[in-house]
Order: C-alpha cells, then structure tokens, then sequence
C-alpha cells in the first residue's frame, strides 16, 4: 500500500493506494473526505482523470476535485 499526502491550495489530505495485482485493479481511499474508489487497469490517462473527478466532483469543488484526480492518477501510474 502506498500513502501519498496531497497538499493542495484549499485542501491536505492522506490518499491510500492499494493495488491488486492478482485481479488488476487499485483501490484508493481518502478517509479524511470519506471516499474511496475501485477501478481496473484498463482504465487510465484521460479517461481515469475524468472518471475520478466525476466522483471526487461530488464532495469537493471543482478545482480541488481536478487537482486530485490528476494526482490520483499520476500515483496510479508510478507502479
């Protein structure tokens, strides 16, 4: 398990990371907003970007919701 600490403009917050390698997938949780999110490998880039700041868009506004889910995304490819 990775543990990234995001440091944003208007919001700090540890993000958890799980992989799966077994089913390819990553699990990542941020229980400082109360969220987290399944998704497979398949999914990554543009579309993982877009896909995350869906669901992040719910609980933050809009531009701390992008930074995380481009960070987000960014900690997912480093593998």
């Amino acid at each position: 398990m990775k543990i990234r600490i995001s440091n944003g403009e208007n919001l700090t917050c540890k993000v958890y990371i799980h992989e799966n390698k077994k089913e390819e997938n990553f699990l990542v949780s941020i229980p400082d907003i109360f969220f987290s999110i399944q998704f497979d490998y398949d999914l990554y880039g543009e579309s993982l970007v877009e896909h995350l700041y869906l669901h992040l868009f719910n609980i933050l506004d809009h531009d701390d919701a992008n930074e995380l889910a481009l960070r987000i995304s960014q900690w997912t490819s480093e593998t």
